[in-house]
């Protein structure tokens, strides 16, 4: 996916967003030149989504050092800046909430019974993907959304277990065996190991009847040890994950 474009006209500085074709304005500062205004601008939206912070005048002079100091500190100061990281998603300032914007975006977002695509969804609130990514680098942003969607989850586990026993009491075999599952009556995992482990036991017993040479049956019988050990390593790791 590719960022938005700048270009600048009649003292203003345009964001077209590829998402959609939209274009937003924000002014350009006085007395800043407007490639100046476009470069740091830029640097500080890259910086911005490698480190998910707002990052410093000395960090912006790094990644674009032919500009000096004192014209990127310049630019931080100007409220044409500021607006113009707004457009992006970007807010130079912590903890100062979460905007109306954000949060008509996190209920649309978090609603369960919209199953629509995220793009679609951010696209009929006039969001580009680019913004919402810069949004999820916010703490309070990102937090919130999780938080939506952990009690979407909750409240959904109650329904999902009446309708899987009511389709057990309706004789879905599939629908029995899972719900014995998460009862924890049934695991299809250890009746597996239980059955293989019969089958093992069977073979030992024929190997003790039919090989005579004690050499053979020692290898026979180790060979089978080593493989019962491998397996329940196997298991034990299965549950732990």
């Amino acid at each position: 996916m590719t960022g938005p474009a700048f270009e600048v006209e009649d003292g203003e500085l345009f964001v077209v967003i590829p998402d959609d074709g939209r274009v937003q304005r924000s002014p350009l500062p006085k007395g800043i030149d407007p490639a100046v205004f476009r470069n740091i601008l830029a640097a500080t939206d890259i910086l911005y989504g490698q480190q998910g912070v707002m990052p410093t005048v000395e960090e912006v002079y790094k990644l674009w050092p032919k500009h000096q100091r004192r014209t990127i500190s310049k630019i931080f100061a100007t409220s044409e800046f500021k607006q113009a990281l707004a457009l992006r998603g970007i807010e130079m300032e912590e903890g100062h909430g979460l905007t109306q914007e954000q949060m008509m975006a996190i209920t649309l977002l978090s609603d369960p019974t919209d199953t629509r695509m995220t793009t679609t969804k951010l696209r009929q609130l006039g969001i580009s993907q680019q913004r919402y990514h810069n949004w999820m680098r916010q703490p309070l942003f990102s937090q919130l959304l999780r938080e939506r969607s952990e009690h979407n989850l909750g409240d959904a586990i109650p329904v999902a277990l009446n309708r899987l026993v009511g389709n057990a009491e309706k004789g879905d075999q599939r629908a029995i065996e899972k719900l014995l599952e998460v009862s924890g009556r049934y695991n299809p995992a250890q009746i597996e190991v239980t059955n293989a482990r019969q089958v093992v036991l069977v073979m030992v017993e024929a190997v003790l009847r039919h090989v005579k040479d004690p050499d053979a049956r020692a290898a026979i019988l180790g060979e089978v040890q080593d493989s019962m050990q491998t397996m329940a390593i196997t298991q034990g790791l299965k549950k732990e994950s």
